[in-house]
């Protein structure tokens, strides 16, 4: 009997040693042991942190792939880490590296967070197209506003208007228009659609700046235009920023049909000069 209890004390001993030691092997996990992944990344430098209120940050993003052609877009949350309501324009890189200067205005932590959209035809930029990546490190700022010049900023806040712009960038083979939009209220359903005329040779690139709208296209009937819709919500007086790219065999001037947006707004076709 004392035999018996002896082998179970042994076996439950090894057991026990075993386990701890399978948790300690989980433990030393590197993210390269491919089990635990890296949801941040360390490609984004800033010139400060932690900046001051009203300090310019000039923020780098390095694509690391050397890229001189498409696009890239930056965006900087609130203070309190919500939303991404500070944005640049979508810009092209140079040998992979992209900057946006930032002035905070509040005291807080930043998210930082930016993507790289490939443009134009594929046998020219190759480079493959990336989601959101966002920065591992926050942007800190510290102070108060006490001191800033903020004379008419609730003012000029306040009576921002409504407006739905659009213009033709580029008008050879490989086309480009921006449309801008801006509400003079926080909205909790916006809806912007239009048109690319025929001769679209594929689906188009589409960068949203200033808010998250849902992009979708579609191809009607057995033409090659291309109908784009884009749906979300945005907040008073921040200006939506939408540029389209795409491929076209179409000569004719007019590159675009009439679009229209929340409130009743529309812009005619676009013409090139």
């Amino acid at each position: 009997m004392r035999s018996h209890l002896r082998l179970l004390t042994t076996s439950s001993f090894i057991l026990m040693t075993l386990f701890m030691m399978s948790c300690k092997d989980e433990e030393s996990l590197s993210p390269d042991d491919g089990l635990l992944s890296n949801r941040d990344s360390h490609n984004f430098t800033y010139s400060i942190n932690p900046a001051q209120v009203g300090d310019s940050v000039e923020i780098t993003f390095d694509l690391e792939n050397g890229a001189d052609c498409g696009l890239v877009l930056i965006q900087v949350s609130g203070p309190d880490g919500e939303g991404w309501s500070n944005g640049g324009k979508p810009v092209a890189p140079e040998s992979g590296l992209v900057t946006h200067l930032f002035v905070p205005d509040a005291p807080g932590e930043y998210r930082v967070r930016g993507k790289y959209t490939r443009t134009g035809n594929p046998n020219v930029c190759d480079f493959e197209s990336t989601g959101w990546i966002e920065s591992a490190d926050l942007l800190l700022v510290e102070g108060d506003t006490t001191g800033m010049d903020t004379t008419g900023m609730e003012d000029d806040t306040s009576s921002c208007e409504v407006s739905f712009t659009g213009e033709a960038i580029s008008c050879d083979s490989t086309r480009e228009v921006v449309f801008t939009y801006t509400s003079d209220e926080d909205l909790n359903y916006v809806k912007i659609k239009g048109g690319l005329t025929n001769g679209t040779l594929e689906d188009a690139t589409v960068v949203v700046e200033g808010a998250d709208l849902d992009v979708t296209q579609k191809t009607p009937g057995n033409s090659s235009n291309r109908v784009i819709t884009l749906e979300g919500s945005v907040e008073a007086c921040v200006t939506i920023t939408i540029t389209i790219t795409w491929n076209s065999s179409n000569e004719d001037p007019i590159i675009t049909g009439d679009w229209t947006a929340t409130g009743g707004l529309e812009v005619e076709g676009l013409e090139c000069e």
